[in-house]
């Protein structure tokens, strides 16, 4: 099940927002060894100031089995201020029709199910949730940096994924910033590459957020 939650709402969901910053300093801080701040086992940063979405997995137990973020590219992002050096000299993102994409990690230890084209269950719904709430929401695309690994995966799963400019190397990672388009026929063909019968993110889902927010 995919939980949606508004930054501006994380209090009265506090169980679900410490198993999401909790798997981010796992996958973050631990596994992949990311200069990113692990404290009392949280990995937090300022854009979760900045009434970020979260989107979460959540699994018949309750547990968070994948996360991500999505910002508004018209205020700070992290391309912007982190990831500069992805983009082509003198390109800036900053639309409303454009959303930056986050923090996306999967707990491997509990995400096992996989379909025919090797992708876990979990980050297939993920990111078909991706592309879905860009539908919803309007928007043109979702712009987020991955590594060459990433981009490899995503492109198997049937993502639309489009290039900004030829990868950097951030740290020992050739890295690089993508557009992903948001629309019926992207989320169609993700759905029928990866087996997915039905939108992952329902409507009713996206009225209550609004509401709320």
């Amino acid at each position: 099940m995919m939980v949606l939650i508004q930054g501006s709402q994380a209090d009265q969901y506090p169980e679900l927002i410490d198993q999401m910053h909790r798997l981010r300093a796992r996958v973050f801080s631990n596994r992949l060894g990311w200069a990113v701040v692990d404290e009392n086992g949280w990995e937090r940063d300022k854009f979760d100031d900045l009434n970020p979405l979260y989107a979460l997995s959540v699994d018949a137990a309750g547990r968070i089995v994948g996360t991500f973020r999505l910002l508004q590219t018209t205020g700070p992002t992290m391309l912007a201020e982190v990831f500069s050096a992805c983009l082509p000299p003198g390109m800036v993102i900053r639309s409303p029709l454009v959303w930056e994409s986050t923090r996306f990690c999967v707990d491997t230890d509990l995400a096992r199910e996989r379909g025919e084209h090797g992708l876990t269950e979990v980050t297939a719904e993920l990111l078909s949730s991706l592309l879905e709430i860009g539908v919803y929401a309007g928007l043109d695309h979702i712009v987020t940096v991955i590594d060459v690994r990433m981009e490899r995966i995503l492109r198997r799963a049937g993502c639309p994924v489009e290039r900004l400019a030829d990868p950097v190397r951030i740290g020992d990672v050739p890295t690089l910033a993508i557009l992903m388009e948001c629309s019926d026929e992207t989320v169609a063909h993700l759905h029928f590459v990866n087996g997915l019968a039905e939108r992952v993110i329902k409507l009713e889902t996206i009225m209550r957020l609004n509401r709320a927010a």
